[in-house]
Parts: C-alpha cells; sequence; structure tokens
C-alpha cells in the first residue's frame, strides 16, 4: 500500500504542472475581437509584388499602406485616425462612442472602423493628414468624392462599395482567377483583412478617389 501511494506521487507533481502550463497558455490566448497579426510584410509584401509595375506612387502606397494592416488592426465602430504611422491608441482598450451598433457604450480594443481604415490609408499614402478629407469622413462622403469605375477598369486604390453604402473597402488587385482583391476592415471578421473575391465578399460598386485625379 505504502509503495502504491509512494508511486502515484510523481505523478500527481507531473499532472500539477501540465495543468499550470496548460493555464498559463490559456491565459495568453488573444482576444477573438483583436486579429493575431501574422508575420510582419507577408500580406504586404505578397500584394506589393503583385502590384502594377506603371501604378502611380500615390496608389501604390495607399494600398501598401492597407496591406500593412492586415491582421494588425481590429475593428471598432467609429475608429477614426489621422495619424501618419501606426496609432499608438490601437489595441487600448475604449468606450465605443459613436451610436448606432450594438457595441455602443462598450470599452473595446481602439481600431478603426471600414471607412476609418480608407481615411487613414490616404493620410498615410500622402504622408499628411490633410488627406483625410481630401478622400472623405465616413462612407457616404468617401463614395461622393469617388468617379464611377466600371469591374473591367477598376485599378489597385479604387475604392470598393457595399450597394447600402454600408461598407467600403480598397481594390488591391486581382486574385488568379480575376477576381478582385479588396483590403477592408470588417467587423465580422474582426478587423484588417484581404477578401479574395469582391463580389463574393458583398462589394457591387466601384468608385475613383478624386485623390487621384491627377494620377493614373
Amino acid at each position: 500500500m505504502g509503495r502504491d501511494s509512494g508511486s502515484i506521487r510523481p505523478h500527481l507533481s507531473v499532472l500539477l504542472l501540465l495543468t499550470g502550463v496548460l493555464a498559463g497558455l490559456l491565459l495568453r490566448t488573444p482576444v477573438p475581437s483583436v486579429p493575431t497579426p501574422l508575420p510582419q510584410g507577408e500580406v504586404g509584401e505578397r500584394i506589393a509584388a503583385a502590384l502594377p509595375a506603371e501604378l502611380s506612387p500615390l496608389r501604390r502606397a495607399f494600398v501598401e499602406s492597407g496591406a500593412a494592416l492586415v491582421g494588425r488592426v481590429g475593428y471598432f465602430w467609429g475608429g477614426k485616425s489621422d495619424a501618419v504611422g501606426w496609432d499608438a491608441r490601437w489595441g487600448v482598450p475604449a468606450v465605443v462612442t459613436a451610436p448606432g451598433s450594438s457595441t455602443s457604450g462598450e470599452s473595446l480594443p481602439f481600431g478603426l472602423d471600414c471607412s476609418g481604415f480608407v481615411s487613414w490609408c490616404a493620410v498615410n499614402a500622402a504622408g499628411d493628414p490633410a488627406a483625410f478629407a481630401a478622400v472623405g469622413n465616413g462612407v457616404r462622403a468617401q463614395r461622393a468624392l469617388c468617379a464611377p469605375v466600371d469591374w473591367a477598369d477598376a485599378l489597385p486604390g479604387d475604392l470598393a462599395f457595399y450597394p447600402d453604402l454600408s461598407h467600403v473597402g480598397i481594390v488591391a488587385g486581382r486574385g488568379e482567377d480575376g477576381g478582385l482583391l479588396v483590403l477592408h476592415c470588417s467587423y465580422s471578421l474582426g478587423g484588417v483583412v484581404c477578401s479574395s473575391d469582391a463580389k463574393a465578399a458583398g462589394f457591387t460598386d466601384l468608385g475613383r478617389p478624386s485623390l487621384f485625379e491627377k494620377t493614373p
């Protein structure tokens, strides 16, 4: 009896140790609403490498700015930023003050909403906070500052819209099947993502921002 109980003690110690390790891993699990960062530059490098060589520097910077945030910035209703570079507020808990969302009034990690993502990309493409107003504040304002574009003529940097203007994204190029790639900050997907088929993702209309009027 004494021999059996003594042989059990080491096993109990191992189980307790494993339990502690697993608990530590669970505590370090990222909050689901905040996308886990991808390896640095992975998405941005793939998208940048596929951009047409003749694309204007402003369009290129617009798309690359958006690609740099994939998997790194979460969705936040009413989230806007005119910061040139990384906004130190991202990921820090903040109260959702904008009305109209089921998350209004909650404290969540700060990030961007769909139009805020587009505005931040414009600011960083131009390197100037004034570009925030040039591309428009809000989806409807951004649509109003665009000229219509046919799907066959879409270029990286054009904007893609939902039919009811509830969502906006940035055309990032074309996939192997010819579908438009779209960068967007999605509530349902938790943050900045790249969708491989704009139409399948719900986008129906395209627009060319006046920001690019003087560039091809």
